[in-house]
């Protein structure tokens, strides 16, 4: 299938691994013009010398207003335009509610959630002077599954639906279409964090925490990162050109509701 993306200018944040690695080595392959944004520079020049030289990498702090307009306007001032942005920077921490400080929330709504709106709210401009583009974040599924040890992220990523709605009507009028892929568990370093950070919360094993996160799963697997990816690219390409304001769950049928 032909995805009409060859030559798009893609924006990827949180591109020095995990998801936001499969989604920029996916889209190269595509024949995407790649900005690639996070907080590690080291990282993201591994990811430029695997996907090759025409990789823009830009290192900046998300969390903060600076570290948005900056990366935008280094992509614009590269392409002259971005077409495609993906949101997928932020790690929320799983944690005690009870005993998780104030400060981890709000540097976690920071990057996540703040992160999101103000990348979006920097980049819909140039889209619709642009005459259209997509915006797709990437938003965890705990968003309709709330877990007590990770209520920081289901919060965060239960707004983050909400808005991709809302940015929808927005973007509608001008071309601009926008979407969001939710995956639950992905193998990637970051759930191995996290389910650190739960075995800590509950005083159980990390093996256990594992074990119980992969019985919940009936394909009897977590989704690997290019799993994710695929979906992404879909969203953002031609052949997704009335589909807006929706949230694509990827979770091997893993969420009990009936409603995606």
């Amino acid at each position: 299938m032909e995805l009409g993306l060859r030559g798009k200018v893609a924006l990827v944040t949180g591109a020095s691994r995990g998801i936001g690695r499969a989604i920029a080595r996916q889209m190269a392959a595509e024949g995407v013009r790649l900005v690639l944004v996070a907080r590690d520079a080291t990282k993201l020049r591994d990811v430029a010398a695997e996907l090759g030289d025409g990789c823009l990498c830009h290192a900046a702090d998300l969390s903060t207003k600076a570290g948005v307009e900056g990366a935008v306007a280094a992509a614009f001032a590269r392409h002259g335009r971005i077409d495609v942005l993906v949101n997928n920077a932020g790690s929320i921490p799983a944690g005690d509610f009870l005993t998780m400080p104030d400060e981890t929330w709000i540097q976690a709504y920071a990057l996540k959630l703040h992160g999101y709106i103000r990348m979006s709210r920097a980049v819909f401009p140039l889209m619709r002077d642009g005459g259209g583009g997509r915006i797709v974040n990437i938003i965890g599924a705990t968003a309709r599954n709330p877990q007590p040890n990770y209520m920081a992220g289901g919060i965060a990523n239960a707004g983050l639906v909400n808005f991709t709605k809302g940015l929808a009507d927005l973007g509608a009028p001008h071309g601009i279409l926008v979407t969001a892929v939710s995956p639950a568990a992905t193998a990637t370093e970051r759930i191995e964090e996290q389910f650190v950070q739960i075995a800590a919360a509950t005083g159980r094993t990390v093996t256990a925490v594992r074990a119980e996160r992969l019985a919940a799963y009936p394909l009897g697997r977590m989704a690997a990162a290019e799993d994710i990816a695929d979906a992404v690219l879909f969203l953002a390409s031609a052949r997704a050109g009335f589909i807006s304001g929706i949230c694509l769950t990827v979770d091997g049928n893993s969420t009990r509701g009936v409603w995606p």
